[in-house]
């Protein structure tokens, strides 16, 4: 028959127990005295490093005009005056940021020596109210004559939802392409009513409830039944519940019998020619 005998651990007396307790001490005393010694090594290495770093250079990417580009590296010569590793990025992107034209930056260092400043220049690409204009972000700034494309939407809502505007926009735009329907204006009233113009002259009036359902509604009936007589149509109206209501232009409208439009017959003259 197998047995197993556990011995027991020795008993430590007073001074064994201090040895141990004084040995753990000094453990961790030359571990702190190491760590010390590498933190200190290191930071001495960074400061040697910054002293013998190269000037950093300042590499502008982007497409920016010349003039633009030539006015911002004077703006950064006061600013990056430090060595690769002790120019303030911060203070940079600041500096460029009091340019009223850019969009976006990035600003990271490449080794060597290199600083790269992506920037994106504002743009405009929508018209905003009366003679002002919006950026892609739909930030209003005024762009340098010159600068303005022609033929820009036209977008018009309350105070501080250019942004949103500009996302509805092309969400917008995005939905009608389908059917080859660019949105040329975009209002929204204080009461949240939309008010769409198409470059076609179409115009759509929308509401916040159910915004999908009646779009979709909209893009079923139009290539169903409403696109072969879009010369006709002067508003299409999607505030229903359950349907939507056609405006036709002055003596275009078209009869509906059993929920269908029916086609103007084309008359033939009596009597030839």
């Amino acid at each position: 028959m197998n047995s197993s005998v556990l011995e027991e651990a020795p008993q430590l007396n007073s001074k064994q127990r201090q040895w141990r307790t004084l040995w753990r001490v000094l453990s961790f005393l030359w571990l702190v005295a190491g760590l010390l010694v590498f933190a200190w090594g290191a930071w001495s290495l960074w400061l040697d490093l910054q002293k013998k770093a190269p000037i950093a250079v300042v590499h502008i990417e982007g497409d920016i005009n010349p003039q633009d580009r030539e006015d911002l590296s004077k703006r950064l010569k006061t600013v990056v005056q430090g060595s690769y590793f002790s120019t303030d990025l911060v203070a940079m992107r600041d500096a460029i940021l009091l340019s009223p034209w850019v969009e976006s930056l990035s600003v990271q260092r490449r080794w060597p020596d290199g600083i790269r400043v992506n920037i994106v220049e504002k743009k405009a690409v929508a018209r905003w109210g009366n003679g002002q204009f919006l950026s892609a972000k739909g930030q209003i700034f005024k762009p340098k004559a010159g600068q303005v494309p022609a033929n820009l939407p036209l977008l018009f809502g309350p105070v501080g939802k250019t942004d949103y505007l500009m996302e509805q926009y092309r969400s917008f735009n995005e939905r009608f392409r389908p059917l080859n329907l660019r949105v040329v204006e975009l209002h929204l009233t204080e009461r949240r009513t939309w008010y769409i113009y198409f470059e076609n002259g179409l115009q759509l009036v929308l509401d916040q409830a159910d915004v999908n359902q009646k779009l979709q509604r909209f893009l079923w009936l139009y290539q169903r039944e409403l696109s072969p007589y879009l010369e006709r149509i002067e508003r299409i109206d999607l505030r229903y519940r359950h349907g939507l209501a056609v405006k036709w232009k002055e003596g275009q409208a078209l009869a509906v019998k059993y929920n269908q439009l029916v086609a103007p017959v084309n008359k033939v003259p009596v009597g030839g020619a």
